[in-house]
């Protein structure tokens, strides 16, 4: 989809909703604030980017998912963040749901 699609945004809105409802078990768990942020484009690496260079960045936290989906789209990010000299967290899903 063209980063213009509006179904695009509307997925980008519903992530949107997600994380505000995960903010305070975040800060908990980290002791202070968190900021997260929802991207509409295509490439995780070009989102995560363009976050670093407009956003104060301590840690990068990533929900990606399982391990052979993440393989097969090519898209091994933690190894692809390191030049970025910050933390990277990886969050996958809890196979018990």
């Amino acid at each position: 989809m063209h980063l213009l699609h509006p179904e695009r945004h509307d997925r980008a809105a519903e992530a949107e909703q997600t994380l505000r409802a995960a903010l305070p078990q975040l800060e908990q768990a980290a002791g202070g604030p968190v900021v997260g942020s929802v991207s509409v484009r295509h490439d995780p690496m070009d989102a995560i980017e363009e976050t670093i260079y407009n956003e104060p960045v301590d840690e990068i936290m990533l929900a990606i998912p399982g391990h052979h989906v993440s393989t097969w789209l090519h898209q091994d990010l933690p190894h692809r963040l390191k030049h970025f000299n910050l933390p990277v967290t990886v969050v996958r899903p809890d196979p018990a749901g």
